[in-house]
């Protein structure tokens, strides 16, 4: 299943995609598949509880949650094919073509958002510009806060200070339940699903706080408008083998990363039994890492592919979509 978290006048959803590509709002149709069964009233009620409008309310739901989305997916299809209208029980708009709402990051306000770094080796190499570059012997990450986050078709502005301004696509993995000190060989059980994450970085100001702080950055990776995510939310299952993914970045149609998540160094499950050490949450984000192709790990003589106001950015994942952000 593809799950979305988008706006319609004024007011934040949580919705499911449909095979034809619109977009349900889920409790409206729980609501309304319950109301074949209950009052009006209850099911109200009870679509509010199983399937809520917040992205990290529904997840944390678990299994009632997925299971209503996919009874919500047969009850749609069955009104659909029937040619009926599907709406709420009382009448409301519940269905959406994709230009009628507005597109929001899948998770809006992620509690931990957790980026690797460092955990491809042609971007290793390319980044200190050697074949043989010192790589991490453990999962190394930074942080990203919730604020940094804008969903899909956004615009990023330059901060201020920016000069060189630098794109990553990576697959991030969202968490489905609570994890803490869980092995390898479990923890993709812990995955809810997948989505795509630029992680836009000031290479000047990020260099300099690794330069000059001993190996730490934050500033770089988190003003506002970076960490562009969307445009869905993958189910696991729908993902399968998580480390079997093409990913790419285009940046006015021409391609710039073009890398598989094969490649990883720590895998993805590696990832998640590392940081669950911490505790992990359902929405929590574990951003998994960029292949080579970044601006910064251009070499002396080659042209410059900084992003610049007017760009175009486009963050494609097999299976997921592709995530674009404008550039001003």
């Amino acid at each position: 299943m593809r799950f979305v978290t988008f706006e319609t006048g004024g007011i934040e959803r949580f919705g499911l995609v449909l095979g034809d590509g619109r977009i349900v709002d889920l409790e409206g149709a729980v609501a309304a598949r319950l109301a074949q069964e209950v009052p009006v009233d209850r099911a109200l009620a009870l679509a509010h509880a199983i399937a809520p409008p917040d992205a990290q309310a529904f997840i944390a739901n678990g299994q009632i949650a997925l299971d209503a989305a996919r009874q919500t997916v047969q009850f749609a299809d069955k009104i659909l094919a029937s040619g009926a209208a599907l709406e709420g029980p009382r009448g409301e708009t519940i269905l959406f073509e994709r230009a009628q709402i507005r597109l929001l990051a899948p998770v809006p306000r992620p509690r931990k958002f957790i980026a690797a770094g460092k955990n491809y080796f042609a971007h290793q190499q390319e980044m200190q510009q050697r074949s043989a570059p010192t790589g991490p012997q453990v999962p190394i990450a930074h942080v990203q806060f919730a604020s940094t986050v804008i969903g899909p078709g956004e615009t990023v502005r330059f901060p201020r200070e920016t000069k060189h301004m630098d794109y990553e696509v990576e697959i991030a993995a969202v968490i489905g339940r609570p994890a803490f000190g869980v092995g390898r060989a479990e923890a993709l059980d812990y995955v809810f699903g997948y989505t795509i994450f630029n992680d836009i970085t000031d290479r000047d100001m990020y260099r300099g706080e690794n330069r000059e702080g001993g190996g730490i950055g934050l500033l770089g990776k988190n003003f506002a408008g970076f960490s562009p995510l969307g445009p869905v939310l993958c189910t696991a299952d729908e993902i399968g083998d998580p480390q079997n993914l093409g990913l790419r970045t285009r940046v006015n149609g021409q391609t710039r990363q073009d890398s598989n998540s094969a490649l990883m160094m720590f895998k993805i499950d590696e990832q998640i039994a590392h940081w669950s050490r911490i505790g992990l949450e359902p929405g929590d984000m574990l951003g998994s890492g960029t292949p080579g192709g970044v601006a910064a790990g251009r070499k002396p003589g080659e042209p410059a592919w900084w992003l610049k106001r007017g760009d175009v950015v486009e963050c494609e994942v097999d299976r997921i979509g592709v995530l674009t952000t404008h550039i001003a």
